[in-house]
């Protein structure tokens, strides 16, 4: 046997039980679920076990042959066997392939890991039902990194997929029983303690393990879930550092998770800093890559809280950059950020952005009644003190309430008080006659501005009480 041979059958074997954690998984997450979407999981499976037959038997047999029913793969991998035992071999290659490749084994800790990666893209891409089998992969082998021999922890691989496997989501008792019970030389158990540390929420101790140490050698999963949480350990007190962590993390980890994940938070950070350039390319960045991600709803609402903090005198540069980095989304999508940073705008008293913003939802085309209703909403509530009162009362009156949200009725409450009150007429015992009290200073500002300014005040004042 070739070694090129050998070593690609033993490349497809790890691949095998990879996807034999995946199957099994998925079958019993399919079990609890019942009905169609029970259907549906095993579906999956089983593709991912035939893909898998599949490339077993186009290398074992050097050509493409026809599929076989699932009652025919265990005989077909018996006389793949056979076979291999009539190749000629020498007596240390068998030796060695022997101690290397057993014919049975339990996973191995780098293996489980492999297979949470896997999963982890696929929440990614916006498969949901990902997240609930990554969370039974998770609970399912824990217990299996309990139960390794001593010797396991002697190969790095599985030392460095323990801590990997803690920081994606797997019980910190595994990280606890390794450092209790195994040897571990200085460097390894840096990691190891500094990975707990940061799971249990003990984050000055995890900043000074994990900090220093040298990620460069490291596998680039492993290296980018260091990095990412680095970065979450630093924003605060080192903002400029933590961006470059995450910087480090898009680089080593492009379309995964991880790099959803730096994404989201380089935003916010960057946004923090005035990196308002950056803060914009990161958000193209996610919306082209992962707008289907099963965290993508929490990145709009994070983007939306960033641009409806965008200074007003911005304002068409912030409908522009908006208007961008939204362009490759779904349109019903695109009009739910235009609406919710028109009323956040709108409640932080920006109102020339809510006005835009609300403008741009209206003139999309693909609202519906409802979404129509809130636009023109927020339009005149932004508008109020710079339109006719008697157009503006007519658009609110115009608005269907019982299409609204509660807290969306409320700001239409407010807009009404608000044009109530600049219909009343100035009151006497506003003006003070200057025959009173004798000569007085030139006012620099009129009764009606001081009263104008109140009513501001006072629309700002119901609109933060109306927020949800």
């Amino acid at each position: 046997m070739s070694p090129g041979f050998t070593h690609t059958r033993h490349g497809l074997r790890l691949g095998l039980i990879a996807c034999g954690l995946l199957l099994s998984t998925a079958m019993s997450v399919a079990v609890e679920a019942g009905g169609d979407e029970a259907a549906e999981t095993t579906s999956v499976a089983d593709r991912v076990r035939q893909a898998a037959e599949d490339a077993i038997r186009s290398v074992g047999n050097g050509a493409s042959e026809p599929e076989k029913n699932d009652g025919d793969a265990a005989e077909e991998h018996a006389e793949t066997d056979r076979d291999a035992e009539t190749e000629p071999q020498t007596e240390d290659s068998a030796e060695t392939e022997g101690e290397m490749w057993p014919s049975e084994r339990a996973p191995m800790p780098y293996e489980i890991v492999r297979s949470i990666q896997f999963l982890q893209d696929q929440v990614a891409r916006g498969n949901g039902s990902a997240i609930r089998v990554q969370a039974q992969l998770l609970r399912r082998y824990g217990p299996t990194f309990l139960e390794q021999p001593p010797e396991t922890w002697s190969d790095e691989r599985n030392l460095r997929a323990a801590a990997l496997f803690v920081l994606s989501g797997g019980p910190p008792s595994v990280l606890r029983g390794i450092l209790s019970s195994a040897t571990i030389e200085a460097g390894e158990r840096s990691l190891l303690d500094g990975a707990l540390a940061y799971v249990e929420n003990r984050a000055g101790d995890a900043r000074r393990l994990l900090a220093p140490v040298d990620v460069s050698e490291m596998d680039t999963a492993l290296a980018a879930q260091l990095n990412l949480a680095v970065a979450q350990l630093l924003q605060e007190d080192a903002p400029s550092d933590a961006l470059h962590r995450l910087e480090q993390v898009m680089l080593a980890a492009p379309g995964t998770l991880l790099e959803e994940a730096a994404l989201r938070m380089g935003v916010l950070l960057a946004e923090s800093t005035g990196a308002h350039d950056v803060a914009d390319r990161y958000a193209r960045q996610y919306f082209d890559r992962f707008s289907d991600s099963a965290y993508a709803g929490n990145f709009r609402a994070r983007f939306s809280a960033v641009y409806a903090a965008r200074p007003a005198e911005t304002k068409d540069e912030t409908v522009a950059t908006i208007d961008n980095a939204t362009a490759r989304i779904p349109a019903d999508q695109r009009l739910a950020i235009f609406l919710a940073v028109a009323r956040r705008a709108l409640v932080g008293g920006n109102l020339p952005l809510a006005d835009a913003m609300a403008t741009e939802a209206l003139e999309a085309g693909t609202a519906e009644p409802a979404d129509s209703q809130r636009a023109l909403l927020y339009q005149t509530a932004a508008t109020l003190t710079t339109r006719d009162p008697v157009q503006a009362r007519v658009s609110l009156e115009a608005i269907n309430v019982e299409t609204l949200h509660p807290a969306d009725r409320k700001l239409h409450d407010a807009a009404l008080k608000v044009l109530n009150e600049m219909r009343k007429p100035l009151m006497a015992s506003n003006i003070e006659p200057t025959d009173r009290y004798g000569p007085q200073p030139r006012v620099e500002q009129s009764a009606v501005l001081t009263r104008g300014a109140a009513l501001l005040d006072a629309v700002r004042s119901d609109l933060e009480r109306a927020t949800p």
